[in-house]
């Protein structure tokens, strides 16, 4: 997988105003790419780890309603 590049301001407000049609001022994009970063990166960080053969702590099995 390709090193992934920081999220910048510039993107935020291009994707914003491409593709929901609501431009963002430069503050406002700025703002936004702070917040998205370390969120990005907590990302990056849980796909290192070696979970692939690893089921998650709780499996939900939908199943009949018993009546008893």
């Amino acid at each position: 997988m390709a090193k992934r590049q920081p999220v910048s301001a510039t993107t935020i407000a291009a994707v914003a105003a491409e593709f929901a049609g609501h431009p963002l001022e430069a503050e406002r994009a700025a703002a936004y790419a702070a917040a998205y970063e370390p969120i990005l990166r907590a990302f990056e960080q849980l796909r290192r780890l070696p979970l692939k053969n690893v089921e998650p702590a709780c499996v939900f099995t939908p199943g009949e309603a018993r009546r008893d």
